[in-house]
């Protein structure tokens, strides 16, 4: 395995990877983003082209559907960006809350869209809450690793920024 060539500023950040090792965990997650947001591809090109003559929802089964693939690729970036972060700081408090944030996103990104999806089609739409608040959540996680990362780093260099 080849180290990253050092640069000037990884001196100043001990909080970050010297490596580019990417974790199994992270690469499950990187698939798990990338599939979502192909599924959020393919949700709204359904929409675009034929839903409206299957669904028995008709026209408003369009809107649920599309706005199902916005929320679905939204938190399916949100994921990836959060994986990114993560695999970029050393095993720690941080990085463990950024993986949480990566995967709450997921949960998300699956169970909001899912339930509009299923109530196009007259299926049930009761876990829609849960997965809002499971997006709600990681953005909060994510917004907390952020700053737990940010602080660890200024606190090893004795308290100054990092700007």
């Amino acid at each position: 395995m080849r180290s990253a060539p050092s640069r000037a500023s990884d001196k100043n950040m001990p909080n970050v990877q010297k490596e580019n090792h990417v974790s199994p965990f992270a690469v499950t997650l990187y698939v798990i983003g990338a599939l979502l947001a192909l599924m959020s591809v393919a949700a709204d090109a359904f929409a675009a082209h034929g839903l409206v003559t299957m669904a028995p929802a008709m026209e408003q089964a369009v809107v649920w559907f599309k706005e199902g693939a916005n929320f679905q690729m939204n938190h399916a970036l949100g994921l990836l960006i959060a994986t990114v972060v993560a695999e970029r700081l050393v095993a720690g408090p941080p990085r463990a809350v950024l993986r949480l944030a990566a995967v709450s996103f997921g949960a998300g990104a699956v169970l909001f869209p899912g339930a509009l999806y299923s109530i196009s089609f007259a299926g049930p739409g009761f876990f829609a809450p849960w997965g809002g608040f499971a997006a709600m959540i990681g953005w909060l996680l994510f917004a907390v690793g952020a700053v737990m990362g940010m602080s660890r780093t200024a606190g090893s260099k004795g308290g100054g920024s990092n700007v």
